[in-house]
């Protein structure tokens, strides 16, 4: 979907309840917060609601489309621009979705949030922390930044993690526990209607159909396992003329994410047979997973219910190999639906990823267990959920 446009009724116009999400990053990147507000927005419109978009990112403006630019290169200016949206929109929930570095000043919209509920007496405020991570505020704010992202919690009627370990981290610390949901995000990339499947897929691609194709999505950063994903497909029990790993997508965010982990070498990948797709579009990206016989994300601190390569892949119902949670019960995945294999332990990788090319009946088994967790993340469940998160239960 490429704009809440359709979705969003004018103000006035339509009885049905409106919601009114708050993010700094739109139109959204591949995965990024503002691409999950987009889906969200239209599985709850899905449902009846009426949904507007307050953002920072100016390009963005479409009133009409129920999409609403607020200005932040000066001071509070964000904070009025947004109450004249709210004033316009007069929505029944604000929708705040909060990650530490998507606003240009996040201590005054966390303020503005805080104050709504007293500002806009028949609104309920929403929160979903994407992450916990404190946001900059001022040189020296020392823990004024941890209060303001505790108070952010638990001041909110409703408060949504998409990661089960934040939640628990943040009923802990005092966020509160009453209003907090754990609300894990879906698949950003899915596959069309109607496919056709793995053996279309390498058609389109020129895929050799004999191939044993074993794919990486997302940043090749050392977090994400993929130096041990190369020393995996170097080992003899992977040896062959019809062994490919395909990396699939960007090797590294965008050169303004300073703080983010580089990417590894591109020597990492020396003397493979290997496919690199580079960026993509999100149907050319979601053609590349259908053409995989298993992917492989063997992240060194374990799988976790942020991780949406992960979700992704299962979207287009590939065999997954990945590592456990480091928590027990913080990702909604049976051990059976995935192969799990401890982080760092590259021999242990390539015996799983040998195992599969080899039995038929466990590439089904896994490609199956793909789909049923599929089945349990869909948008139309993140929506159904949140909306019960509300107090609007279906």
């Amino acid at each position: 979907m490429d704009r809440v446009a359709t979705l969003a009724p004018e103000a006035g116009v339509n009885p049905t309840p409106r919601v009114l999400f708050i993010t700094g990053e739109y139109p959204p990147r591949i995965g990024g917060v503002g691409d999950h507000v987009v889906r969200l927005a239209a599985a709850i419109a899905a449902r009846g609601w009426g949904c507007h978009v307050a953002t920072e990112s100016r390009s963005a403006n479409d009133p009409a489309a129920g999409v609403h630019a607020v200005a932040s290169g000066l001071p509070l200016q964000a904070v009025i621009d947004t109450l004249r949206v709210v004033r316009r929109v007069r929505p029944d929930v604000v929708h705040l979705h909060y990650q530490a570095g998507a606003f240009a000043r996040p201590g005054e919209l966390m303020g503005l949030a805080r104050l709504l509920p007293s500002l806009v007496s028949t609104s309920r405020l929403a929160v979903t922390f994407h992450d916990l991570h404190q946001p900059y505020l001022f040189p020296k704010a020392g823990r004024l930044r941890e209060a303001m992202v505790r108070s952010l919690g638990r001041g909110a009627d409703v408060a949504i993690y998409v990661d089960e370990v934040d939640r628990r981290r943040a009923v802990a610390e005092g966020y509160g526990e009453a209003n907090a949901h754990w609300i894990p995000a879906g698949p950003t990339i899915e596959p069309p209607a109607y496919s056709g499947g793995r053996r279309a897929a390498r058609a389109v691609l020129d895929l050799e159909s004999d191939a044993f194709i074993v794919g990486f999505f997302g940043f090749r950063q050392r977090s994400k396992g993929i130096e041990v994903l190369a020393h995996a497909m170097r080992r003899p029990e992977l040896a062959g003329p019809r062994m490919r790993l395909v990396l699939i997508g960007a090797a590294g965010p965008a050169t303004n994410a300073r703080r983010a982990e580089p990417p590894v070498p591109p020597s990492t990948f020396d003397g493979m047979r290997l496919v690199d797709t580079g960026e993509r579009r999100p149907e050319v990206i979601s053609r590349w997973l259908a053409a995989c016989d298993v992917v492989a994300l063997p992240f060194l601190d374990g799988l976790s219910a942020r991780r949406g390569s992960f979700m992704n892949a299962v979207a287009h119902g590939v065999p997954v190999v990945t590592t456990a949670p480091p928590v027990e019960g913080t990702v909604d995945v049976g051990a059976d639906e995935v192969a799990f294999v401890a982080p760092d332990d590259a021999a242990g990788l390539a015996a799983a990823l040998a195992e599969i090319r080899g039995d038929s009946r466990r590439r089904r088994q896994l490609a199956q267990g793909s789909r049923a967790i599929a089945a349990r993340h869909t948008w139309a469940e993140i929506a159904r959920r949140t909306l019960a998160a509300y107090g609007y239960p279906a």
